[in-house]
């Protein structure tokens, strides 16, 4: 695996960027990305956030952290006790590489009037696809199968 990438912008930079458009999306208080940390796997790394700082928006992020990593399945928590009082929810997805979780994208609201649902789910797992092809993986795209063959095709010449 090969984190680099190209001059001019680090990944928290890129990452930070797309942290923004999350937060501005789902209209979230808070977005972080997550990655394992090469030295030890068991530990993980805070490469960007956007919105709250992490340890304001939820303090108990690792506790979910550890359970997306060792599952690999995205997970949630609702109404939890934040240092402000009360808060409404937390989601972290995991970011795959290979069939294994590297790393994980974590959003939180802490208002109770937002509620984080099943299209906020659909929108960070597909939040998480993209930045495993865009930033970790960019040389590992697939190739889309599901474009169709009518804008594809070489134009023939009019008569």
């Amino acid at each position: 695996m090969n984190w680099d990438l190209s001059p001019g912008a680090s990944l928290a930079d890129l990452a930070t960027i797309e942290l923004r458009r999350i937060t501005d999306v789902l209209q979230v208080d808070h977005a972080s990305l997550f990655l394992r940390d090469t030295d030890d796997p068991e530990r993980t790394i805070a490469v960007a956030e956007a919105g709250l700082p992490a340890g304001e928006a939820l303090p108990e992020r690792c506790l979910l952290l550890t359970q997306v990593l060792q599952t690999g399945r995205a997970a949630e928590v609702e109404d939890f006790e934040g240092p402000g009082g009360p808060s409404c929810g937390a989601l972290a997805s995991p970011l795959v590489h290979e069939g294994r979780a590297v790393g994980a994208l974590l959003v939180v609201t802490r208002r109770a009037s937002r509620r984080l649902g099943a299209i906020d789910s659909q929108v960070v797992q597909r939040a998480t696809r993209t930045l495993v092809e865009r930033f970790l993986a960019p040389g590992e795209r697939p190739e889309r199968s599901d474009v169709s063959d009518r804008f594809t095709r070489r134009a023939r010449a009019r008569p």
